[in-house]
């Protein structure tokens, strides 16, 4: 495993820890089966993040999680982060977007999955 897979797969632990607290053990401890409109989500949200629109993404990340706040939405909500956390900060500047506010996001959808 490279440097770079070593750093993403700190990222992605650094995510769910965040969003799923003390429920957080490892993540193969989860099985998680998307519906199809978890998966139109997921990949819509993946798609903007790939094409500059990070506000936009979390605006859709946080609008579907208004109306679905079930694990299988936080664990989108953790992809998202965790893209986000792959980028660099001058990535994340470029897209109007900081690293303050990708950790003030995270608390957010982990504050509003708290709320279901």
């Amino acid at each position: 495993m490279g440097l770079v897979d070593r750093l993403k797969n700190e990222n992605r632990e650094l995510v769910f820890k965040e969003l799923l607290g003390k429920k957080y053990s490892d993540l193969d401890d989860f099985d998680i089966v998307y519906s199809p409109n978890e998966e139109f989500i997921l990949i819509d949200v993946k798609r903007l993040v790939l094409e500059h629109k990070i506000n936009e993404a979390e605006d859709v990340l946080f609008a579907s999680l208004e109306k679905n706040r079930s694990i299988n939405m936080l664990f989108i909500a953790g992809e998202f982060y965790t893209m986000l956390m792959d980028l660099s900060d001058e990535e994340l500047r470029k897209n109007n977007f900081s690293r303050g506010e990708v950790k003030e996001g995270m608390k957010d959808a982990k504050a509003m999955f708290s709320k279901s």
